[in-house]
This record gives structure tokens, sequence and C-alpha cells, in this order.
């Protein structure tokens, strides 16, 4: 069995917050029953937290945790597309109240342009494509959006 493990569940265990225990106990589960991955585009995120100074740390946590970076196959990047259209499709341009649904779009004081809130981003879907294409099942905590756009993914923790 292959778990691919999402880089807010890594983060968790970095920062020792309040997902962290539940992370633990996953990845140690999911260890047990086969082979742990990352997808490049996680641990590109990975890097990015500053948490890391070089390479070789990030890839001694991730050897610690008997965690391999995989490349996502075409099918993982093709379905990984496929829900990023659908959700960039399902997007309000501006902004959305979250109590009415009424939406409003707020302009830019220097340059006139829309501003947009900062939302969910291609690789989010690389990461979802991947674990549904090339992996039995997902580590994460953000089941509600994996949920959404690949119903058929199994996320762990249960909740």
């Amino acid at each position: 069995m292959t778990t691919a493990v999402d880089t807010n569940a890594l983060l968790a265990l970095l920062y020792d917050d309040a997902h962290a225990d539940a992370s633990e106990a996953e990845l140690r589960r999911a260890y047990r029953r086969g082979r742990l991955v990352v997808t490049s585009i996680a641990y590109a995120e990975l890097a990015a937290d500053g948490h890391f100074d070089a390479t070789s740390q990030l890839d001694r946590f991730l050897e610690d945790l008997s965690i391999r970076v995989v490349a996502p196959s075409r099918e993982a990047s093709f379905r990984a597309g496929q829900a990023f259209r659908r959700y960039t499709d399902r997007r309000p341009d501006g902004l959305q109240c979250p109590s009415c649904g009424a939406e409003r779009t707020v302009g830019c004081e220097e340059c006139g342009e829309d501003l947009a809130p900062r939302q969910h981003v291609a690789a989010d879907f690389v990461i979802g494509g991947h674990a549904t294409a090339d992996a039995d099942a997902l580590i994460s905590f953000d089941a509600g959006f994996y949920g959404t756009y690949f119903p058929a993914l199994t996320v762990r923790p249960e909740r």
C-alpha cells in the first residue's frame, strides 16, 4: 500500500502544531502498511517554508520518516488539471461573503486591478491528483478540499 503525504501533515510535525500527534500516529500506521511518498511539489513547499537551510537537511527529515520523493504520473497530472479547472470554474471572480454568499469586487488603490483572495493553487491539485492516481490514500488535514475535488480519494486521518 502506498500512502501520499500532504505538506500540511509534515509541517504539523515540524512546528508541533495542533495536528502533530495525529500526523505522527497516521504516518506510523501508514508506514506499517506500506510505503510513504511525497511529490516533488510537496518537497518544494517544504523547502519554501524556511525551516531547512539545505537540500541535505530536508532530505534527512524525509529519510528519517521513511518518506520517498516521487514524480506524479501523467495520469495524476491530468487528473490534477481537470480538478483545477473545476475549481477555477466554480470560484467567484471577487470576494464572497461566507454568510450570505454575496459577491463583491475590491480594486487596488494603486493600479485599479480587482483584488482576489488567495485561494488554492495548482500545487494542491497535483498533490490530490497524485494521491488519487498513484497512491492508495493521502495523509492530510484538508479533507474538505480533497473530498470536494477528489471524492474517490481516501484521506487520513478520518474525521
